[in-house]
């Protein structure tokens, strides 16, 4: 009588069925049914807002992670505020388009904030700045200004973070050579030390001539266009069946004892 000594790997998926060793006994069984198939539309969906999230958000990681409040999950895993916010640009941040999900820059947002903007907050540039005023000054303590541009025709980004004195009104930002004369988008936001001390973002598009204009058109650099969905699949939602395995030479069709999937040998 044969003795079947079990050596590694205890797992072999080679060959019309798959064998391994539990424990000091032989096993064997068949190849599963199906799988889960990993690009399903839903999937596909996510894996395109990803996309277009990593065309942007990398850009500014800094000024997210501070105008985004960390949190703590039920399982005591603790996330960043970067990543709060690329959890927030998944829920709100996107609109529904021809061409499917598109990340919306004009929603974007520097900071959970939800408190009024300066009284006569201003954005405009001129001869290579970007000037931001307004009439009031904050009332807080450590207040800073989140200030984020972004050449439309090209997805250059630039971003600051620049502390504000307790009777300043006014802030000039200098902008990269390459900007002038260029149409641009503008995030401004406000936030001072404490929690909840942040106010909403406002959003500026610019015109070539530093003026507040209309939104700039969309080019094929631009928001990154949606990835379309494949087509339905003739099976169940999320399973793809596996492909039939073809029958071994000098094997029957099928097994004397009824096993799925496995073969008996012709006698010579």
């Amino acid at each position: 009588m044969a003795v079947y000594i079990p050596i590694r790997p205890k797992w072999n998926p080679r060959g019309v069925v798959i064998n391994y060793v539990h424990g000091d006994k032989l096993c064997v069984r068949s190849w599963p049914k199906g799988y889960h198939d990993a690009n399903s539309p839903a999937q596909q969906r996510q894996r395109s807002r990803m996309r277009q999230i990593c065309n942007a958000l990398p850009y500014l990681k800094v000024l997210l992670s501070e105008g985004f409040d960390p949190q703590t999950k039920r399982n005591g895993r603790r996330i960043g505020g970067y990543h709060v916010a690329v959890s927030t640009a998944l829920r709100e941040w996107f609109t529904q388009t021809a061409q499917g999900d598109t990340l919306d820059l004009v929603r974007l947002q520097l900071c959970n904030g939800a408190r009024n903007l300066p009284l006569g907050l201003r954005v405009e540039s001129s001869m290579g700045m970007l000037r931001i005023r307004w009439t009031v000054p904050l009332p807080w303590r450590g207040a800073k200004m989140l200030i984020a541009a972004r050449l439309s025709s090209a997805n250059h980004w630039t971003c600051a973070s620049i502390a504000l004195g307790e009777t300043e009104t006014a802030v000039a930002f200098s902008l990269p050579k390459a900007w002038r004369g260029k149409a641009i988008e503008t995030w401004v936001a406000f936030m001072g030390k404490g929690k909840g001390v942040k106010t909403r973002t406002r959003y500026t598009p610019l015109s070539a001539f530093g003026s507040p204009g209309s939104s700039p058109k969309p080019t094929p650099r631009d928001n990154p266009r949606a990835i379309p969905l494949a087509p339905a699949r003739k099976w169940a939602k999320g399973h793809a069946p596996r492909p039939a395995q073809p029958i071994p030479p000098g094997c029957l069709h099928a097994c004397k004892f009824r096993l799925p999937r496995l073969y008996c040998t012709q006698k010579e």
